[in-house]
């Protein structure tokens, strides 16, 4: 999508982190944001952010869980802008510091609800609505390294973001008929407040809830700028990228995971050569 200006960018948990970034980019670039996140205060504080740059905003408090809500949102955003042209499904949280058997149901549920089938809500309430417009259009799914490599101690986060990514090199086949591109944001150490993700947790997945650890904290407290991640997103959406990747040894996750595949191929051939079957 190479033109972003007089456009609009709908975002889901943009009242902080790389949601945050991505609204000032996109802003800076001529672009009027709708701010969508579960924390109305934090979405208010950046559509004031988004105003000062001189573009038009839109706050809606708005949890992806519920696709009443996510549906109410796109509606409001065709009411008011006649359409959006970028969508970031971008809202996240995580649990942290157990090994997946030692997780409640709870804690399962409520990380899948919000990472996978958030960003499953939002296609199935824009996607309809952005195949009437006319000209490029543009989807962000934010996923992770760790939907890239292995992320032990997170298993509930790591299974989503590998969802999220496998989604989104779907959409990104199945909408170029529609004009509709795809990009899976991967990043690594970003400082953003995902460790306290579960200030805002839902009462139906047990209410608010500490969920960090200080060894985490202080890994993500080191972590890149959003605003410069908000950027680079940006970039890649003009570029068409199919991945962003904000970390360069992100792709040594990648080398590993292909050669450990490749590597069982090998295996596999090995093992029917040794035990033919009526067929392969």
């Amino acid at each position: 999508m190479k033109e972003l200006a007089g456009r609009v960018a709908v975002i889901t948990g943009a009242g902080s982190g790389i949601g945050r970034g991505m609204a000032l980019a996109f802003a800076e670039a001529g672009m009027d944001i709708v701010v969508a996140d579960i924390d109305d205060e934090g979405g208010r504080r950046v559509g004031k952010e988004v105003e000062d740059l001189g573009r038009r905003c839109v706050v809606k408090q708005v949890d992806v869980v519920k696709r009443d809500e996510v549906e109410a949102l796109a509606e409001q955003v065709w009411s008011e802008f006649g359409g959006a042209h970028l969508l970031c499904n971008n809202a996240g949280v995580s649990t942290f510091g157990m090994m997946c058997d030692g997780l409640p149901d709870r804690d399962w549920d409520w990380v899948l609800a919000v990472n996978l089938h958030g960003v499953i809500h939002g296609l199935q309430a824009f996607l309809p609505r952005m195949k009437e417009l006319e000209g490029d259009k543009h989807v962000v799914n934010t996923s992770s390294t760790a939907g890239i490599g292995t992320a032990p101690f997170v298993s509930p986060y790591a299974a989503t973001k590998h969802g999220v990514l496998g989604l989104s090199e779907n959409l990104r086949a199945e909408g170029a008929a529609h004009r509709i591109s795809c990009s899976a944001l991967c990043p690594s150490g970003v400082n953003t407040g995902i460790v306290e993700s579960g200030r805002n947790r839902q009462a139906d997945f047990g209410g608010p809830a500490g969920t960090g650890n200080d060894t985490v904290a202080k890994f993500i407290a080191k972590g890149l700028d959003p605003e410069w991640v908000g950027r680079m997103v940006r970039q890649a959406v003009i570029d068409d990228q199919p991945f962003i990747f904000t970390h360069a040894d992100t792709r040594e996750l990648v080398d590993d995971r292909y050669e450990r595949m490749k590597a069982s191929f090998d295996w596999a051939t090995a093992w029917r050569d040794a035990n033919p079957g009526e067929s392969e």
